[in-house]
């Protein structure tokens, strides 16, 4: 994209890398748009079936992401202020949104805006030696790029309050133990392709439809998540790749009987 974030492709799977090691990649107004770029681009590849999958990281060892760049917050006005949110939150709900499946490898720090953006990916994993939090409070404010929704609904309400409020940093064990990553793992970049170039070898349309249903029952509910959960099993029973693994399926049970 730009030398703020980096690309790159290896079957199917795009590697986007947040790349701004000497500030902890922390996340300026410039690095915001763009991520934003970067959806825009997926959006429209993946319209013809590319790519499969994304994993987001950060350059370096010390920092997935360190948080919104403070020097954008000194001396900003309540509107400004407000204007800064309501763009994070935009573009952390478009990477949320796109019909790809999007893996977080936390290599390090990932505090206030940076935890809110690894939570916008799918799910994540971290670095033994990561540590992630919402110190916010510590500069007498709150998470303004979704962390007041998102973190209470990976790991339950007192847990994110408690986090919220303290301000406090916890390690990849206990992210792991509340639900926060999926796995702690020596070395996430090569656990999250992992997991991502088998998800690339599934059906895309299925891919895409399991996000939708999932993101819709958390957020609209159950009887309207089961409604969009049919729509996307038509949708994918009118694809020639359910066709052909249901034939396959139906033949080898055929010989084996």
């Amino acid at each position: 994209m730009n030398d703020l974030l980096t690309v790159e492709e290896d079957r199917g799977v795009l590697l986007a890398t947040l790349n701004r090691p000497n500030k902890g990649n922390a996340l300026n107004q410039p690095l915001i748009d763009a991520i934003d770029d970067f959806c825009a681009e997926v959006e429209a590849r993946a319209a013809a079936g590319e790519p499969r999958t994304i994993v987001l990281t950060g350059a370096g060892e010390k920092a997935f992401c360190a948080g919104a760049d403070v020097t954008e917050l000194d001396g900003i006005s309540a509107d400004q202020a407000r204007a800064q949110m309501l763009r994070g939150q935009q573009v952390f709900d478009r990477l949320e949104r796109l019909p790809v499946a999007v893996i977080g490898a936390i290599n390090g720090f990932a505090l206030g805006g940076g935890l809110e953006l690894a939570m916008s990916t799918d799910f994540r994993v971290a670095h033994p030696s990561a540590r992630v939090g919402q110190p916010e409070i510590s500069l007498g404010n709150i998470p303004g790029w979704g962390g007041t929704q998102r973190l209470p609904a990976l790991v339950g309400r007192g847990l994110a309050t408690e986090m919220i409020l303290t301000g406090d940093l916890i390690t990849a064990q206990r992210a792991y133990e509340i639900g926060l990553v999926n796995a702690v793992n020596d070395d996430p970049l090569e656990w999250a392709t992992d997991k991502a170039q088998r998800i690339a070898q599934n059906n895309p349309v299925a891919v895409s439809g399991a996000k939708v249903a999932i993101r819709t029952g958390l957020e609209a509910g159950m009887a309207q998540g089961l409604v969009v959960e049919a729509d996307a099993v038509a949708d994918c029973c009118d694809t020639d790749v359910q066709k052909a693994a249901v034939r396959a399926f139906l033949d080898r049970r055929s010989r084996r009987s």
